[in-house]
């Protein structure tokens, strides 16, 4: 079998990532929560503040913490406390 040359590929730039605005509104649903308590809430406890399902609120969470809009401290989430506008940043990715 003949094998045909390939020239180089081309490789499209990457397209920016459209965010449901479900998931947008439930992270900063989230983040105005934790503002209020800076000691940190547990996930059980954000979904129970929230009314968020359990899954949903560990989706969000997961962004939020890869993003790096928050961290864990034990087992509560708490704000990133050195940077405020992270959530806004995090949304231009």
């Amino acid at each position: 079998m003949a094998r045909r040359k390939q020239g180089p590929e081309t490789v499209s730039p990457p397209r920016p990532r459209r965010v449901d605005p479900a998931v947008e509104e439930r992270r900063r649903v989230i983040v105005a929560l934790l503002r209020q308590h800076p000691d940190g809430l547990t996930a059980r406890e954000i979904c129970e503040a929230t009314g968020i399902s359990r899954n949903l609120t560990a989706s969000a969470l997961s962004g939020l913490f890869t993003r790096g809009v928050l961290h864990k401290r034990g087992h509560r989430y708490v704000l990133a406390a050195h940077d405020e506008d992270a959530l806004d940043r995090s949304q231009q990715r």
